[in-house]
């Protein structure tokens, strides 16, 4: 039944990659979301893990971010979820409070899963009340990366703990230059907007209701409306069809010779930095910095993050903590993956692997550690109905963009439904 449902989600999350090799005694399946780099990685640690585990076969389903959290919430009603699933912090709590994650601590005292070289702090990254749902595979922070070719050519520079009137600033000033636009708007908002309610002491999303008061929120929306009038900030149109890493604007203009379809910039995760720049035309070094805020200290953030989680769905909970242990205490496939999923949590492991690591692994080793002197906890996880509440960022952000709803009532608007769905 399982591989039957899987098969007919491909119909519908056409982004979703499907891989079947052969079957063995135990069929599991793994699911991720991910990107080009991401995808051959991770088939590659499933073969190897397979050729030490004989009879076990591990099928893939794998899809991008957005199509990703869709396909388990579609698979989960009929028991189908994977035996092993990818796991955001962002999710935890909804996953958690479904009952849907099975509690990892009996498998880390009895030895299935170990953790005897994986920091405490790092394992209690996965606890929600008494248990343990998921262990985190790397660590990781907020960044915007940047095409630091591009600046150095205009002379520019962007400061870590760069502030938001230094990164408007900087914005215009090198669309003055170049023509080349921001991209602020339109990667994951929700991001952007808890970095901006940080500095405010804001929690955007509390278990309770929507935090602060409209008023917290409104400059988000005024930055970008503001980028919009002056030009500087890409828009809205210049970004559709595109899908995807290899597809940000950053690194992949669809006229490169038109630099209004160039951003210089990306704020995503400080492990996106490879998989960019494994897609950017040859030449471009891309680098990091904050996000811009207007405290930036306060709002910067680092996490665990790709926690893997297994399924009270599973079948095959012993493989699938097989799987899990290998994944954190081989190393094999870190050699594999070289930290693309985020710092190395198992140290012993990080020792060897970083000095080979890679030149923009080892820029992404350096800023998550710098990160941890720079930047205040983690907000908690985001309470069950916030996913909702993120797509309708994403939509009142264009619309904002567009030109279609002031600042002030986007606000007002977002603060409003956020509410309607959590209280």
């Amino acid at each position: 039944m399982k591989k039957l449902l899987i098969l007919a989600m491909m119909a519908l999350f056409t982004t979703a990659l499907f891989t079947a090799c052969g079957a063995g005694d135990t069929d599991m399946v793994f699911g991720w979301w991910g990107n080009p780099t991401r995808n051959e990685q991770t088939t590659a640690v499933l073969n190897l893990f397979m050729e030490e585990h004989d009879g076990v076969f591990v099928e893939e389903l794998q899809a991008g971010w957005g199509d990703y959290w869709p396909m388990l919430r579609t698979l989960a009603p009929a028991g189908d979820l994977p035996d092993v699933i990818q796991m955001d912090w962002s999710t935890l709590l909804e996953f958690r409070e479904n009952d849907l994650l099975v509690d990892l601590l009996p498998m880390f005292n009895d030895g299935r899963i170990s953790t005897a070289n994986i920091p405490q702090t790092v394992v209690e990254g996965g606890r929600m009340g008494a248990g343990i749902y998921a262990i985190p595979i790397g660590m990781n922070a907020t960044a915007m990366v940047y095409n630091a070719t591009l600046l150095v050519q205009l002379g520019l520079s962007a400061p870590r703990n760069i502030t938001l009137q230094q990164f408007i600033d900087l914005s215009r000033e090198i669309y003055e230059l170049s023509g080349v636009r921001t991209n602020w708007a339109f990667n994951d908002p929700a991001n952007q907007m808890e970095i901006h309610l940080r500095a405010q002491g804001v929690v955007m999303l509390e278990a309770n209701g929507m935090g602060g008061t409209p008023a917290n929120y409104e400059e988000f929306f005024q930055t970008i409306a503001l980028g919009i009038e002056e030009g500087w900030h890409i828009r809205p149109e210049d970004m559709a069809g595109r899908d995807g890493t290899a597809q940000d604007p950053l690194v992949y203009p669809p006229n490169m010779d038109n630099p209004n379809l160039r951003t210089w910039n990306s704020p995503v995760w400080s492990n996106m930095i490879v998989a960019l720049s494994d897609a950017a035309p040859d030449g471009t070094m891309l680098a990091m910095t904050t996000y811009p805020s207007t405290n930036p200290t306060v709002s910067n953030f680092g996490r665990a993050s790709m926690f893997l989680s297994i399924t009270t769905q599973s079948e095959n909970v012993d493989d699938a903590a097989a799987l899990i242990d290998f994944w954190l205490n081989d190393i094999r496939p870190h050699q594999i993956m070289m930290a693309e999923r985020g710092v190395i949590p198992n140290t012993e492991i990080a020792n060897i692997i970083y000095p080979a690591l890679p030149v923009l692994n080892q820029v992404q080793s350096e800023f998550v550690s710098w990160m941890g002197d720079n930047s205040t906890p983690v907000n908690p996880p985001r309470p069950e109905g916030s996913a909702e509440i993120i797509d309708e960022l994403v939509r009142i952000t264009e619309l904002v963009a567009l030109g279609q709803l002031t600042p002030q009532q986007a606000a007002t608007d977002f603060f409003n439904f956020g509410n309607s769905r959590l209280n």
